[in-house]
């Protein structure tokens, strides 16, 4: 058998029986987790399934069995959870770009529950003439975004064009298809499933020259207005633990994200860096 298939299934066996170490059986009466969830396919699903499920109730729930927390989903539009997220209304909100605004009510925990390199791309119709090679193209424009979403600095700081927010990918596209804007923004590596969501395929729309490479990486982020903020050092620490147990790689390969080599060798020889849990 070969070398690496023995690694795979070595840690497999290892995080089967991970979580039940030590960890209480789930109760009704189990204090509390609260998670932010929006439909984000192919990383998050809340509509159009029997119960919500993704990436981030994949690596939170090991972690919260430890702590002796039981999770309650909360399903709300991306905007809606970001807002919940700020005021306390929910713990934990998933796959957060960082932004010095949002690190004022968040803190971003380490490490990045996806770390993977994709381009931010615009879409048209296909009878758009004005093509986009740079960010100065769009002048003039209107460009639909997602509401209170962080992008790349030269678009978010722009002024010279429109932009339009909506509370998803799918609602973005939608709307370039029927006329009503000129351009959308999305991530490549989510864009088909946008396009699946808007009842759309890929080839409705056409992708402009110009996209933007870059290093995207989601974290979870624990709300600092939430009244179980104090758990944020333990359960970083669980997460890290799990990160070098190969957990977080092997759902990467489940929800097909490559991990970034250069992440995972800083992660193999620094220390952990979060407060030890007591």
């Amino acid at each position: 058998m070969p070398t690496v298939l023995i690694k795979l299934l070595s840690v497999a066996l290892f995080l089967l029986a991970w979580p039940l170490q030590a960890a209480p059986p789930l109760r009704a009466d189990m204090p509390v987790l609260k998670l932010a969830m929006y439909h984000s396919p192919p990383y998050y699903f809340t509509e159009d399934v029997a119960e919500p499920h993704g990436l981030s109730l994949d690596l939170l729930r090991p972690a919260a069995r430890q702590l002796g927390l039981r999770i309650e989903i909360v399903v709300c539009p991306f905007p809606r959870c970001l807002k919940m997220a700020e005021t306390g209304e929910v713990d934990i909100v998933a796959g957060l770009l960082h932004s010095p605004q949002r690190e004022q009510f968040l803190h971003f925990i380490q490490p990045a529950m996806m770390n993977f390199v994709s381009s931010f791309v615009f879409y048209s119709r296909h009878n758009q003439r004005r093509e986009i090679h740079k960010v100065e193209d769009l002048q003039g424009s209107t460009v639909t975004v997602m509401r209170d979403a962080v992008y790349f600095n030269e678009f978010d700081q722009a002024t010279n064009f429109e932009k339009i927010a909506v509370n998803t990918e799918a609602i973005s596209l939608d709307m370039v298809h029927k006329g009503r804007a000129d351009y959308a923004i999305t991530v490549e590596q989510t864009a088909e499933g946008s396009f699946s969501a808007a009842g759309l395929k890929i080839t409705d729309l056409k992708r402009q020259p110009y996209h933007v490479n870059q290093n995207i990486r989601g974290y979870l982020a624990f709300s600092r207005q939430s009244p179980n903020f104090q758990l944020a050092p333990k359960l970083e620490q669980l997460l890290e633990q799990q990160y070098r147990a190969g957990m977080f790689h092997l759902l990467w390969q489940k929800y097909h994200l490559p991990a970034i080599r250069a992440q995972v060798q800083r992660y193999e020889k620094e220390p952990l860096t979060a407060t030890p849990v007591e």
